[in-house]
């Protein structure tokens, strides 16, 4: 029987590169002048994350599964978010995440072992970045040509759908600003004569206040 547990490398891979990304649900809502606007200078508080990754495969004409469950805050946060009627840019953006990761394998549709606990571990160097946004109504946020809140590789780059057109909720309470996003997304990746699926559901919640 293949080694179960050598894919979970990739599985920890896979959740790197994608469960973080900010791909975010868009829907349209009412407009309302008298909400709070979202123009300004804004520091960078915190993200909490909560996701899950699922990954099948095909293990000698068995099919299987790997999931894995984390949620997470953000620490050690840096930076400003810079908000204009068409642009959004952040300065210096940068922090370090850490998160238990729970991992279970399953082999036609029975676990194999019990759970496996992995540690995630994140560092985003600080960076700059700029993207074109459109207000929706008065709680949602367009990105056509992507969010500027992606999460970079494990080389320094951007993740795959980067570029893709996005969306986002927001929430302004007092001086407190909370973008909040949703994904639910399924990609083939390879690795070597493997072909996996990759689904991922995940909710993000940055936290920023006012300058």
């Amino acid at each position: 029987m293949r080694n179960i547990r050598a894919t979970l490398p990739l599985l920890l891979l896979a959740f790197v590169l994608f469960s973080c990304q900010k791909e975010l649900s868009f829907e349209k809502s009412s407009s309302d002048n008298n909400s709070p606007s979202i123009l300004g200078n804004w520091k960078f508080i915190k993200i909490n994350v909560a996701g899950k990754s699922g990954s099948t495969f095909d293990n000698y004409g068995v099919p299987g599964r790997m999931e894995a469950f984390y949620t997470a805050t953000t620490q050690n946060n840096t930076g400003l978010l810079t908000v204009t009627t068409d642009k959004m840019k952040t300065t210096d953006l940068g922090y370090t995440l850490t998160a238990e990761v729970k991992m279970v394998t399953y082999l036609g549709g029975n676990p194999v072992d019990p759970p496996l606990y992995e540690q995630l571990y994140f560092a985003v160097p600080a960076s700059s970045a700029s993207s074109d946004y459109q207000q929706v109504g008065s709680d949602s946020l367009y990105f056509p040509n992507g969010s500027i809140f992606d999460i970079p590789d494990t080389n320094g780059q951007p993740p795959p759908g980067a570029s893709d057109p996005s969306g986002a909720r927001f929430t302004i309470t007092g001086d407190t600003l909370i973008l909040q996003s949703a994904v639910n997304k399924s990609t083939i990746i390879k690795q070597g004569d493997d072909e996996l699926e990759v689904t991922r559901k995940v909710n993000g919640k940055a936290t920023f206040l006012r300058q």
